[in-house]
């Protein structure tokens, strides 16, 4: 199996079709592809391959003069490249399989000891949607099972996105030159804090990779005087005193695009592998400059001054109500979005590909993946646009929280135990509310999202006679939405459900009084 050369990675063509390719293809003739057709989390690690792979093959773009001429260089470019390190790309290399150790061991005692792959783990543990270790799933059934069996594309695939997403925790000990790793590892380098990846998306998927690839010049606002770097396979560590190398791969731009956190080794017939943890790569909240697809704002805590933060993914919160920081430019500090937003002019609109993994910090499992598309207006990039976006959601946000509160109204009126449930409750209070406002709340900001395309009409039009109209449509929107949730939440069938509910639509509609405040978010949310 030739990473390089054969056929793995999931495509949708310009005709609608579904088809599995080479790497070589997508970059070489990726004006056949609109797009990549895998799970959000592999998007991110795809793109971070084939945007290391451009670079490497292009050396450059050094700056926008060569940026402007990627489409017409890179095939031919991509194309030598690979054939230039087409041994280095075999899966089952001898000595140098692609993204894995070969020496890796079970026991140190030698490569004869592991001739019968006892004891070696089962690949579906790559894969997040199975429900393999401490990771569970609602429907995956089949765990560990030792009659699974995949493609071996698919198992590349996974490979690649968990050397990417996988959480730090403990790990299993394997021998690396007959040394031993440790029992716990650290976070690859695009799961922490849950973080929000965004790339630019093109017609094509050469139109895509031309937008989301910097130029050096862009690399080095970020990343200072560090060295562009090599990718992993040019320079792979042969230990991990192997300084230079180790280096490379973890603390150089085009080294960590592919990362190898932890050590693999798959058996010969991609069934089995040894896993063992490997290279620490420095995070943002060490001081490390942010990964090229994240997003950094800042915030306060507590009252205390600004902090910079990584844009994180939270379950119960949509990705659109974070738009208006994700769409501005990064600056010489490091705050703003992506680092390809740079490829954008002023006033041009955009589509942008949002995607997450969120995990739970405490019990380093995955709980959730997502994705989400947008079309940006050049308006949402201006201080205007962004703060007339904040304002509408901080006004669907308020309207959620009246509806919480409504919803609440109606429980005290036909559930005489609830303030005692509350009380008994403690600290727990606010994740009892959540819980009874959760259906409402999800009908609500599900039929909102299906409207978000009103606010960007009233983004584009602020400055002009049109921005009151359409204001006006998003918040009548925003209303009718209320008010068919309370509807959906909150039943009529008896007198007293009837008395509860008109005294819950009072306060929905305006009523007296306000809604407590935001209940505070669960363990899971904050992770």
């Amino acid at each position: 199996m030739n990473v390089a050369f054969d056929s793995w990675i999931p495509v949708v063509t310009t005709t609608g079709e579904q088809n599995l390719t080479s790497l070589c293809d997508v970059l070489a003739e990726g004006r056949q592809y609109a797009d990549l057709a895998v799970r959000p989390h592999e998007r991110v690690a795809l793109m971070r391959l084939l945007l290391c792979v451009s670079h490497a093959g292009l050396d450059g773009p050094r700056d926008y003069d060569e940026w402007r001429h990627v489409p017409s260089r890179l095939p031919e470019a991509v194309r030598e490249y690979l054939s230039k390190w087409k041994e280095s790309f075999e899966l089952f290399h001898p000595t140098r399989p692609w993204l894995q150790v070969a020496g890796l061991e079970k026991n140190g005692d030698g490569p004869a000891s592991d001739l019968l792959i006892r004891g070696w783990t089962l690949v579906s543990k790559l894969n997040f949607s199975f429900a393999t270790g401490n990771n569970t799933t609602l429907l995956d059934h089949a765990g560990l099972a030792a009659d699974r069996t995949f493609e071996i594309g698919e198992t590349l695939l996974w490979m690649l996105t968990f050397q990417c997403f996988s959480p730090g925790g403990l790990i299993a000990q394997v021998y690396w030159n007959s040394r031993v790793t440790g029992k716990s590892s650290k976070d690859a380098p695009c799961v922490q804090a849950s973080m929000i990846h965004a790339f630019l998306r093109g017609a094509t998927v050469q139109e895509t990779i031309h937008l989301n690839l910097p130029t050096h010049e862009d690399i080095r606002l970020i990343y200072g005087d560090r060295a562009i770097g090599k990718p992993v396979w040019e320079m792979m560590p042969a230990s991990m005193e192997d300084a230079a190398a180790v280096d490379n791969a973890t603390a150089t731009y085009v080294g960590r695009l592919v990362p190898m956190t932890r050590l693999i080794r798959l058996d010969p017939f991609g069934a089995r592998m040894l896993l063992g943890d490997g290279l620490v790569y420095p995070v943002f909240a060490s001081g490390f400059p942010p990964e090229p697809s994240a997003t950094v704002m800042t915030r306060r805590r507590g009252g205390k001054d600004e902090e910079r933060a990584l844009l994180s993914y939270r379950p119960s919160e949509a990705i659109w109500r974070e738009l208006p920081a994700m769409v501005v430019k990064r600056n010489a500090g490091g705050l703003g979005g992506p680092l390809c937003l740079g490829s954008l002019r002023d006033g041009e609109d955009c589509d942008l590909v949002a995607a997450a993994l969120a995990r739970d910090r405490a019990k380093a499992t995955i709980l959730d993946s997502t994705e989400s598309v947008f079309h940006v207006p050049s308006r949402l990039r201006s201080s205007e646009g962004a703060a007339a976006y904040e304002s509408e959601v901080k006004t669907a946000e308020n309207l959620a929280s009246r509806l919480g509160w409504a919803v609440e109204t109606y429980r005290q009126e036909t559930d005489q135990g609830w303030e005692g449930r509350l009380k008994a409750a403690g600290p727990g209070k606010g994740e009892l509310k959540a819980k009874l406002r959760s259906l409402a709340a999800t009908h609500f900001w599900t039929t909102v999202e299906r409207n978000v395309p009103l606010l960007m009409a009233h983004v584009q039009a602020v400055g002009t006679e049109a921005a009151d109209p359409t204001r006006k449509a998003w918040r009548k929107m925003l209303t009718a939405a209320a008010l068919e949730s309370f509807r959906a939440a909150c039943g009529q069938s008896t007198p007293r459900q009837m008395r509860a509910f008109a005294k819950g639509w009072q306060r929905l509609a305006g009523g007296p009084g306000e809604p407590e405040a935001d209940t505070p978010k669960s363990k899971e949310e904050n992770a």
